[in-house]
């Protein structure tokens, strides 16, 4: 099995942002990674969307996108194009308050019509591939039409991906942080998807902390998506493996001093910004040297410099300097 075509990374809000996606390209620019949503009115109007200009192979990047607007669908995915992506997510699953408030994410679940004059209006003014991100149900009804009919609407625009996290979305009175963890995972429906849709690639998500072997999972559906333990481990989607922990860091620090003269030239044009560096929290993760890399970093963000990140990424036990080029 080809890991770097089975698996993928969750689309996590303030997390899976450009420079989190600039992170794992350097570790693995084989794994598909889905962006943070971003809604079409965002992408129109905002220009929060140039943080991803230089981002290097985007044929890996799904853009995700939220919305309910067709017209503003096209709008958008005309401005992704232009950017380089070559797929659009459309986001039918989130049941956060806002999302649901502004009648996009999992409502769009209970209207299929709607979801496919939007992959429609992406597809007749763009090349963009499309696929749809959604739940296997709302609140606690167990009812396999509401997914089926779903599927079939949308398949008629032409979209052939789905993924679906694999429990249901609770609405009222329930977090987004909960709806991660509650109501109970129920992969069999996942899979009874795939066998009732045998042409459509059927991914799974929710729960997946690592690769898997269990045949019982490989053999029913078309690819697993893992979210948040990617974010925080995403070196076990590292290309080779390394038969040390030396070996291994010395792999991160040469990762993550491209990083941080990535960084280097993102701020000298704009201001410090913290973000980028929150992702690098747990960038020696299980290794010897994590803790003193969070204390040095705790001082970068205070001071809003680079120059004791860059010390500690160069300096090695012989005492001289790693040059990388990129």
């Amino acid at each position: 099995m080809n890991k770097n075509a089975f698996y993928s990374i969750a689309p996590m809000m303030g997390r899976t942002d450009s420079y989190f996606c600039y992170i794992l390209n350097l570790i693995n620019n084989e794994i598909p990674i889905y962006t943070e949503m971003m809604h079409t009115n965002a992408v129109i109007n905002s220009k929060k969307i140039s943080e991803y200009v230089y981002l290097p192979n985007k044929s890996k990047i799904i853009f995700q996108l939220g919305g309910n607007n067709p017209e503003y669908f096209k709008k958008a995915a005309e401005i992704i194009a232009k950017l380089g992506f070559k797929e659009i997510n459309i986001n039918c699953g989130c049941p956060s308050s806002r999302v649901q408030a502004g009648s996009f994410g999992i409502s769009l679940l209970s209207n299929p019509k709607l979801v496919r004059d939007c992959a429609d209006s992406i597809k007749q003014s763009t090349n963009l591939a499309v696929s749809i991100k959604t739940r296997i149900g709302v609140n606690y009804v167990s009812n396999n039409n509401i997914l089926d009919n779903f599927v079939n609407e949308v398949s008629k625009s032409g979209v052939k991906k789905f993924i679906i996290h694999a429990r249901n979305a609770i609405l009222k009175d329930f977090s987004a942080k909960n709806n991660l963890n509650i109501p109970s995972l129920n992969y069999d429906r996942v899979y009874k998807l795939k066998k009732d849709f045998k042409d459509k690639e059927i991914i799974i998500n929710g729960g997946f902390k690592s690769f898997t072997d269990n045949s019982s999972v490989l053999n029913k559906v078309d690819g697993i998506m893992i979210g948040r333990e990617a974010y925080k481990n995403p070196w076990m989607f590292l290309k080779r493996g390394h038969s040390s922990d030396l070996e291994h860091f010395e792999v991160r620090k040469k990762i993550m001093l491209k990083y941080l003269l990535f960084l280097s030239k993102c701020f000298f044009k704009t201001n410090f910004n913290t973000v980028p560096l929150i992702h690098a929290q747990s960038f020696f993760y299980m290794l010897k040297g994590s803790k003193e890399w969070k204390r040095i970093l705790s001082n970068s963000l205070k001071t809003k410099k680079l120059e004791c990140l860059f010390n500690f990424i160069r300096y090695n036990k012989e005492g001289y300097n790693n040059e990388i080029k990129i």
